[in-house]
């Protein structure tokens, strides 16, 4: 284990862990399917991968580690990386089998059933094709859920509601930089 994961994983074993959470800096990311709560989640996360590796080699290959700019006490544990694919585990391979979830022997991720809520989708006006020129509507037709619509204006109107965060809009956003960016389930408020 490197150097950095065996620092993260000490730091939040800490009895200072509560000082180290609201001190250290750390970015909001998008947790895999069954994430139990962030704080908890953090301190029994071992970082050995095996969530990650079950999903590349299994599901979608949408989980990576955090790395140091997502924060120290974050550094190994899983994320969503929507530029690389979107999470399956809604009307997807992972559906049924769920190998994120199966490989996780740490007890952050716990078995899910029905529709999972990873987070909702964030969207750039500025950055829209369909805003900027017209002829993309791609995030409408490849929501699972019915989430995208397009509203009187032609634009895409986005339900947070309705919107589990599975990512597969951000991942087939043909914008560059993308217009759209997936925000976790905890800033839902």
């Amino acid at each position: 284990m490197n150097l950095l994961k065996r620092l993260s994983i000490i730091l939040t074993r800490s009895v200072l862990y509560p000082v180290f959470l609201k001190l250290l800096p750390k970015r909001a990311v998008v947790r895999p399917p069954g994430a139990i709560n962030e704080k908890d989640f953090l301190r029994k996360c071992a970082r050995c991968g095996a969530c990650i590796v079950a999903c590349k080699n299994m599901g979608s290959g949408v989980l990576v580690p955090c790395i140091v700019h997502d924060g120290i006490l974050m550094y190994g544990t899983p994320k969503l990386d929507t530029s690389k694919a979107y999470c399956e585990i809604v009307l997807g391979i992972c559906e049924e089998r769920q190998p994120c979830i199966e490989a996780c022997t740490h007890g952050v991720l716990k078995p899910v059933k029905g529709v999972v809520k990873l987070g909702y989708v964030k969207w750039d006006s500025t950055k829209c094709i369909q805003v900027r020129q017209g002829g993309c509507l791609v995030c409408v037709e490849v929501c699972p859920m019915g989430a995208v619509e397009v509203g009187e204006d032609r634009r895409p109107k986005f339900d947070k509601e309705k919107c589990i965060g599975c990512g597969r809009c951000v991942y087939a956003c043909p914008a560059s930089p993308k217009a759209l960016r997936l925000v976790p389930r905890t800033f839902l408020l």
